[in-house]
């Protein structure tokens, strides 16, 4: 075997010196997953873990039991099945370079690791290629013909790279521009020169098809002309000449009756043109496919070609970048075997100018607002209401909106134009997208709303809301801002009335223990607007109410304490001495009870519950107030009768009747009642019947400051007990003030 390159060792198209191209269909994917996955070059995913690389008559793997295997399709297929994972992609595309063509898997590698050692700074040295992965016995050889090979640029490297490419792709005009960036002759590669020379051959074939199909449109053979064309195109699949000639010399209806009723449509869209066949080519057509390109139109200049590639979902294809603001054509080629095989079909001119999309209104009181997307191309729209009188002036127009006020009700349309600079820096309109909308009659607000509590209920008034069906309603979810537009939604409807009953004075009654958010709400048919809000409370009423005089000007008041309530507030009110009130908590309620300072004359005592809602109007529930009558009391002495010489004249019952202010009809009548004893200490009478009824004074006898006496009657044996009762209806309001009981025992 050989050590030095040049050798006529291995395959019959084994290499006998270095390849300056790798010549590789594909081969800017394979790099791209050979770098995916951390490899320096391809040797590293061909070889296990501690082996080593041959590469001079072939591709073999070294080491191990059985030292030197040739690495070919079937183990390349090996190593994609033990491997698998990240690696079966790469493994599998080198399986099918090796299928196509024997000598490339080795071309590749010594390319890539060629550029490798001629990267490195000591690329020179034998250690360099055997830390490559390279077999010891041939790194000396590989780095000495590595050092003397021909250096690329990077201009170079990327055109022997993408040569293979422009080649299989019949892009003879792209090979032979990469051509022209290499060496003349392959720079000693010998399969690149013969790729060089076709190449040549190649461009040589469509210049001379162009220059015939030049002067048989010369000669007026326009069918000539374009049968050199297709030849030309053929050729060189990317010669703009022969492409814009195919278009030029086509026309529709002159060649196969099949092929005259096929259109080519185009659809445009804000971002996107959508290019469809009509009617679509039949099932044994599509295998060989049609090639898309786009013409622009450049003025004073030459005509872009671009290929669409791109496949729309519903059938064609879709060109995602077409130019705004200029003019163009697509052109549908037929293919058979990847070559153009017959004139184009092609579609007639577009102005690329979309209009905006999405667009669409809102409406409320005497407003639209409407909103846009605009195409990324657009230098900006120019939006245009108009109304039942005319274009409306004053409309605010922003990106993607407009906003336009203080309009009238009745039918608009709105048009948006979109602006787009053309080649010659001209600006160019869009058709306009149009889209009408109504203003419709709306209510007008409730701009204020007052509410004022009396007798137990809440009357309400407001301002505004004139052409409106004013409702006074409670938002189960929180009111919406006040001059929020609303419309009747399902989703959302409206709350009912207030459903309060009617209370005094044309006012309305809250339930007891309620917190209440009222809305005005403005209704005008299926349109309404929010209002303002206020909050009414009605704190719970108070149960068991009771009030007691105590005397020293005071009165002690219980009642059960309501539920939920942390304060509850007394309020008395009373003849001449105003109002007062006095809020009591809980703990001191329990602890303390409840006093309140009042006058002798008559009194009402309301309890409630303190409001627990800052600025709410607080209507107090209904009841819950106790009247107190006056402080009426009537007195009682008796009166020891005169001594007169050994013994006493008989004594006088005093009835004495005190009231602040006028005295009251129904006084009650009251009796004095005398017990006797059988002992020495005489009981009291307990009940008006428990004795001897021995006095009687009217009520209607008593008046203030003119106290009634009568003489006691001396019948009874002593010793005996007197007590004085009141008797009737009033008695329960009249206080009887009677005198130490010791001085109501006869003896």
């Amino acid at each position: 075997m050989g050590l030095e390159f040049g050798h006529n060792l291995g395959l019959r198209r084994a290499l006998r010196g270095l390849p300056l191209s790798p010549l590789v269909p594909g081969y800017g994917r394979l790099v791209a997953r050979q770098r995916a996955l951390g490899l320096r070059h391809i040797g590293d995913a061909l070889v296990e873990r501690g082996r080593v690389l041959g590469v001079l008559d072939g591709v073999f793997e070294e080491g191990g039991a059985r030292r030197r295997q040739h690495i070919g399709a079937d183990r390349l297929r090996q190593l994609g099945a033990a491997r698998g994972g990240a690696y079966g992609p790469l493994l599998a595309q080198l399986e099918a370079v090796q299928l196509r063509d024997p000598a490339a898997l080795r071309r590749i590698l010594l390319y890539q690791l060629v550029e490798l050692l001629q990267a490195h700074p000591q690329g020179s040295e034998p250690a360099t290629a055997v830390a490559l992965g390279v077999c010891p016995q041939e790194a000396g050889p590989l780095v000495r013909v590595a050092a003397a090979h021909l250096r690329l640029d990077g201009e170079q490297r990327r055109a022997v790279e993408e040569l293979a490419d422009a080649w299989a792709d019949g892009k003879v005009r792209r090979a032979a521009g990469l051509a022209a960036l290499l060496p003349a002759g392959g720079g000693g590669d010998a399969l690149l020169r013969r790729r060089l020379a076709e190449i040549a051959e190649r461009v040589k074939e469509a210049d001379d098809a162009l220059d015939a199909a030049r002067e048989a449109e010369k000669a007026g053979d326009a069918r000539a002309a374009e049968d050199c064309m297709l030849r030309a195109a053929r050729l060189a699949s990317d010669c703009p000449r022969a492409l814009l000639g195919l278009v030029r010399l086509h026309q529709p209806g002159k060649g196969d009756p099949a092929e005259a009723r096929e259109v080519l449509t185009v659809l445009p869209a804000p971002e996107t043109v959508t290019v469809a066949l009509s009617p679509a080519p039949p099932a044994a057509d599509a295998a060989n496919g049609r090639r898309v390109l786009r013409l622009t139109r450049v003025p004073g200049g030459p005509t872009g070609i671009t290929e669409i590639t791109d496949l729309s979902p519903a059938g064609g294809w879709v060109d995602p970048s077409p130019p705004f603001g200029q003019e163009v054509r697509y052109a549908a080629l037929p293919l058979r075997d990847g070559r153009i095989d017959g004139p184009p079909v092609v579609s007639d001119v577009l102005l690329v100018a979309p209009d905006v999309s999405g667009l669409r209104s809102t409406t409320g009181r005497g407003r639209i607002e409407a909103t846009w997307t605009e195409p990324s191309g657009a230098l900006g729209v120019r939006a245009q209401l108009v109304g039942p009188g005319g274009p409306v002036d004053g409309a605010a127009v922003r990106t993607g909106a407009l906003t336009a006020t203080g309009l009238g009700v009745g039918a608009y349309v709105l048009r948006v134009h979109c602006r787009y600079r053309s080649p010659d820096g001209a600006v160019i309109e869009s058709a306009g997208a149009e889209h009408p909308v109504s203003v419709d009659p709306w209510p007008t607000p409730v701009d204020r709303l007052d509410a004022t509590a009396a007798h137990g209920s809440v009357r309400f008034s407001w301002s505004g809301g004139d052409d409106a069906d004013v409702r006074l309603v409670a938002w189960p979810a929180g009111p919406p801002e006040p001059g929020a537009e609303l419309t009747d939604d399902p989703a959302r409807p409206w709350p009912a009335p207030l459903p309060w009953k009617a209370g005094a004075g044309g006012g309305l009654v809250p339930p007891a223990g309620s917190v209440t958010r009222v809305s005005a709400l403005a209704v005008l048919g299926p349109r309404a607007v929010a209002g303002p809000g206020l909050v009414v409370e009605c704190p719970p009423a108070v149960a068991g109410a009771r009030v007691e005089r105590v005397g020293g000007g005071r009165a002690r008041v219980t009642f059960d304490w309501p539920a939920e309530a942390g304060e509850v507030a007394a309020t008395v009110e009373q003849d001449g001495a105003g109002t007062v009130h006095r809020v009591v908590a809980r703990s001191t309620y329990v602890r303390e009870g409840l006093y309140v300072d009042v006058a002798p004359s008559a009194f009402s005592l309301t309890l409630s519950a303190a409001p627990r809602t800052p600025d709410a109007v607080v209507v107090p529930p209904p009841g819950g107030a106790v009247r107190v009558p006056a402080d009426i009391a009537v007195s009682y002495r008796i009166v020891p009768g005169a001594r007169r010489a050994l013994r006493r004249g008989p004594s006088l019952l005093r009835v004495t009747l005190s009231c602040p202010g006028e005295v009251p009809d129904g006084l009650p009548e009251f009796v004095l009642v005398a017990r006797s004893g059988n002992g020495r200490d005489p009981v009291r009478p307990r009940t008006p019947t428990d004795g001897t009824t021995l006095l009687r004074v009217g009520g209607g006898t008593l008046s203030p400051g003119s106290p009634v006496e009568l003489p006691v009657p001396a019948g009874l044996r002593p010793p005996y007990a007197l007590r004085g009762f009141l008797l009737g209806e009033g008695a329960a309001d009249v206080r009887l003030d009677e005198p130490s009981p010791t001085t109501l025992v006869v003896r």
